[in-house]
């Protein structure tokens, strides 16, 4: 009986070995749960936390300077230097009457030394260290904002794809609704040949027809399983992911409002810490001018036997005062930190005009996306329409077959615009919220902010035919009272 299970199993590993599962069983997400896993899990994002964890421990180093600094040394040396050898025997305190006699003092013999020393310092005013902790906290944040703006650009990647999948997901169905229609029209025309009323070349071209839609609803499904994996890179897997079809819940809001959340991106912020940093830079070059007070001591044994023994001990404590009183350098750097301070203030201010220039063309461009989508789905009516009648003057031999895939031909690229101008639109909602640096906190908190909104939602009809609805509930002339909330 065991060995028929040991059997079964590693049949069954064979067969999935050998057939891998197909990208149709994917994990299915939402996209919120995408988001949440991709924070946690990105490559890119786990690189570079580490990196942000590297920096902080500069603040650990900087304020270490203010602590204690011990340190123990060694030294084994032989030596028959006059000078090195009267000190040596100094310090071992075997120092006798003999040793002043002249041959001794100018031809010493060969003396070793064992010496041992600790050795203590201790900072007790030093604004350069203080400056130097200040400018280390100040790096660390730079680093948290531009960490939480790479977060915010991977919820931007995220979307990205999810809509990617819903759009590779439409059009593998306009794809095989296009196959459904050329299959018909293939009955149509051999219906026709067979009853005497249409020619052998119809039914070709018909065949063709249906041989072309069976290539492109193909490549919509090899289009679709790309876009899977593509989602599943971006989480940290090499298994492809579904995603749930739901809205993304991005909502139009007043362009006053992605104005004012806009000022406050990371981007923004790590500019003004660079400011800051700049500033505490410039501090820490003057610092240079200011003294530096500190105590020490050491203690020490020397033996010319062997090491660790004490023939003589010695020890000395005392305080320092450091104080750079001329360095000609010192100007020169001060005026380069003031330079570094102004280069940085003026990349904020550019930066600042910067972000509301890409707020406001995102905002402008949903507008135009929103027309184009309203043109497209006008485009798919008329298509569809004309190719009713089209089909219908073809069954009763007053239009050619050419007429018919031709117009054929049209609706299935009225279908493909209308699918390219939805994802359109929904990309450049998710780039003006990305731009206003709110995107994954709206997709993951779903804030509405209390305010009136205007917002973008598409549903699919009974046909399964994608319509847009653009409902507006934002009223233009709103009041005082909107615009408090809004700020």
């Amino acid at each position: 009986m065991r060995a028929k299970i040991i059997i079964s199993l590693l049949i069954a590993f064979t067969v999935f070995s050998l057939f891998p599962v197909h990208s149709s069983y994917a994990q299915t997400l939402t996209l919120k749960e995408a988001i949440e896993i991709a924070l946690k899990e990105n490559p890119s994002l786990k690189a570079y936390s580490w990196r942000l964890k590297g920096v902080k421990e500069e603040r650990a180093i900087a304020a270490s300077h203010r602590l204690p600094s011990i340190r123990l040394e060694h030294r084994i040396s032989k030596t028959d230097n006059p000078t090195y050898a009267f000190m040596a025997k100094l310090n071992q305190e075997r120092f006798t009457q003999q040793d002043f006699a002249i041959d001794s003092l100018n031809s010493p013999a060969p003396i070793g030394d064992f010496q041992t020393s600790i050795r203590l310092s201790l900072p007790l005013y030093a604004p350069r260290i203080s400056i130097g902790i200040e400018l280390a906290e100040g790096k660390g944040k730079a680093e948290e904002a531009l960490f939480r703006e790479r977060e915010e650009r991977t919820a931007l990647e995220v979307l990205k794809a999810y809509l990617s999948i819903r759009t590779a997901k439409a059009y593998l169905e306009a794809a095989e609704k296009g196959l459904q229609d050329a299959t018909e029209h293939r009955k149509i025309a051999e219906s026709r040949y067979r009853n005497g009323l249409g020619l052998y070349s119809d039914l070709l071209r018909t065949e063709v027809a249906v041989k072309k839609m069976e290539m492109e609803v193909e490549r919509a499904r090899s289009g679709l399983d790309i876009a899977k994996y593509g989602l599943g890179l971006l989480l940290g897997r090499t298994d492809p992911v579904d995603v749930k079809d739901e809205s993304a819940g991005l909502n139009l809001n007043p362009v006053e409002f992605f104005m004012n959340a806009s000022m406050k991106k990371e981007e923004i912020k790590y500019m003004k810490t660079q400011v800051g940093n700049a500033e505490r830079f410039l501090r820490l070059q003057k610092a240079a001018l200011l003294p530096e007070i500190g105590i020490g001591g050491s203690y020490q044994i020397n033996d010319h036997r062997s090491p660790l023994r004490a023939e003589g001990e010695s020890y000395m404590v005392g305080a320092f005062l450091r104080w750079n009183i001329l360095d000609p350098t010192i100007p020169a750097k001060i005026r380069k930190a003031e330079a570094g301070v102004n280069e940085a203030s003026a990349a904020l201010e550019g930066l600042k005009k910067a972000v509301r220039f890409r707020v406001i063309k995102a905002y402008r461009q949903i507008e135009e996306k929103k027309k184009n989508l309203q043109r497209a789905e006008a485009s798919v009516k008329e298509a569809e329409e004309a190719l009713r009648l089209v089909r219908l003057r073809y069954k009763n031999s007053l239009a050619p077959v050419v007429d018919l895939l031709d117009t054929e031909a049209l609706l299935q690229k009225a279908r493909a615009e209308r699918i390219k101008a939805e994802n359109d639109l929904q990309m450049a909602l998710a780039e003006l919220y990305y731009q206003s640096g709110i995107l994954r906190e709206s997709i993951l908190d779903k804030r509405t902010d209390g305010i009136k909104t205007r917002y973008f939602q598409f549903d699919r009809d009974s046909k399964g035919v994608s319509s847009y609805h653009a409902l507006m509930i934002w009223e233009k002339n709103r009041d005082m009272e909107t615009k408090e909330e809004i700020q």
